[in-house]
């Protein structure tokens, strides 16, 4: 597991610049009160020189939570078929005969590399009504090595 970063931004940006902070992978965090982003420490130069470029005061810290699952609520908690599912079975809704996405559950520093990481297939329901708008940070298991 590499070391993982915490990006937290000190001071409010405007509407323009939220918007590119979005596409950055940086997302409102309710208990800091300020947008913030997870990275590996090869990512901390090159985000730090775009948020120096665009004036926005900013802290790098040490992220907590690497490798663990306590911060939010893990859909892989609620699956109805517990041994995560098929390519045509939901294991979140237990939907069978649907095309499924096989997705990997983050942990609290938003990362898929860790041990025993959870594993499941969800059909595109349930990732727009469930995983989407939830907290913690799922990826598509192909972007996964």
């Amino acid at each position: 597991m590499t070391a993982r970063k915490t990006i937290k931004i000190t001071a409010w940006p405007d509407p323009l610049v939220q918007e590119r902070l979005e596409d950055m992978d940086f997302f409102f965090d309710q208990e800091f009160h300020t947008w913030i982003r997870f990275c590996d420490e090869e990512e901390v130069q090159t985000l730090n020189e775009w948020l120096k470029r665009h004036h926005l005061a900013h802290e790098v810290a040490p992220a907590k939570g690497r490798g663990e699952l306590k911060k939010h609520p893990r859909l892989s908690e609620q699956l109805i078929v517990k041994d995560g599912g098929s390519p045509s079975t939901c294991a979140l809704c237990g939907a069978k005969n649907v095309p499924c996405r096989l997705w990997i559950e983050g942990d609290d520093t938003d990362s898929i590399d860790y041990p025993e990481a959870a594993r499941f297939y969800m059909c595109g329901s349930c990732v727009q009504t469930r995983m989407q708008p939830h907290p913690r940070l799922y990826a598509p298991a192909e972007n996964a090595l």
